[in-house]
């Protein structure tokens, strides 16, 4: 009876653990599916497409406009640009026809150009012409890129060879050598850095070449400051200015040329009279 009461709750306790178990099983086997599903589904999926590479464009415009004043017109659109994020690369003034004329080489942002043209058509009369230019540099820019990954790549063993070729080798001219190829990948690496610095500075920048024409109607009848008292005064100066260089030039032909003449006619005198006297003597036919 002892047996019997001790051997019972045992196989009472095995008969549990094993439907535990069975009704486990199930439950592990559904929580594992939906992750060997999702494993099914990434695996079929097709691999992401690399972003497209954004597109690079150089655009550059050349503006002529009709201006009533170019120096303000300039010096508005200046203001313009500034406010817009750019700069005056160039500007010039000069003065035409009694009218002053101005032309700027301007640099914008890329994002900013068309407001900005938008801007100088406002501050003209007229356009007298306008064109607008873009060059797309997108394929010399990554073409570049993978030039430049080549070439640091390339480097980076070369160095790695002259590390070693100056511990082991020891031979100069080996080390010489390796050392010159190290210095022309290095100079093709900056060549082409450069180039592709300037491309960015080209496509996040645009140049805008602008001319201002006054216009004719605008040209006043009287140029402005006009005194008339200065032309008075400028031609009284000019006119005895005239007057002292024309003593001078009497007083320089009284007492300097005018002796030297004197001299040279005395001169031309005395040898005419010398030539007339050699002549008479020597005529066969002369009386006595």
């Amino acid at each position: 009876m002892c047996r019997t009461r001790i051997v019972l709750p045992l196989i009472l306790l095995l008969l549990i653990s094993c439907k535990a178990e069975h009704a486990a099983m199930p439950v592990a086997t559904d929580a594992a599916s939906p992750s060997t599903d999702a494993r099914a589904s990434v695996s079929t999926q097709p691999p992401a497409e690399p972003a497209p590479q954004p597109r690079m464009i150089v655009r550059n415009a050349t503006l002529s406009v009709i201006v009533r004043d170019a120096a303000d017109a300039l010096r508005r659109i200046t203001a313009v640009v500034e406010t817009n994020g750019g700069y005056v690369a160039d500007a010039r003034q000069w003065k035409e026809r009694e009218q002053v004329r101005a032309s700027a080489v301007l640099r914008v942002p890329s994002t900013y150009l068309t407001p900005t043209l938008t801007a100088i058509r406002g501050f003209a009369v007229r356009v007298e012409s306008e064109s607008i230019t873009a060059q797309d540099v997108s394929q010399e820019f990554v073409d570049l890129g993978a030039q430049l990954r080549n070439l640091q790549a390339a480097e980076v063993e070369l160095r790695e060879l002259l590390k070693t070729a100056r511990q082991k080798s020891g031979k100069a001219a080996d080390v010489i050598e390796i050392y010159n190829e190290v210095a022309r990948v290095r100079g093709e690496i900056e060549r082409i850095q450069g180039r592709m610095q300037h491309l960015s500075q080209q496509t996040a920048y645009s140049t805008i070449t602008l001319e201002c024409i006054p216009d004719a109607l605008a040209a006043p009848v009287v140029e402005p400051g006009w005194q008339p008292m200065v032309t008075v005064k400028t031609a009284s100066r000019a006119l005895v200015n005239a007057m002292k260089s024309l003593v001078d030039v009497l007083i320089w032909v009284g007492l300097y040329l005018l002796p030297i003449a004197l001299l040279f006619a005395l001169f031309a005198l005395a040898v005419r009279f010398i030539w007339l006297r050699v002549r008479y003597h020597s005529r066969p036919w002369r009386a006595d």
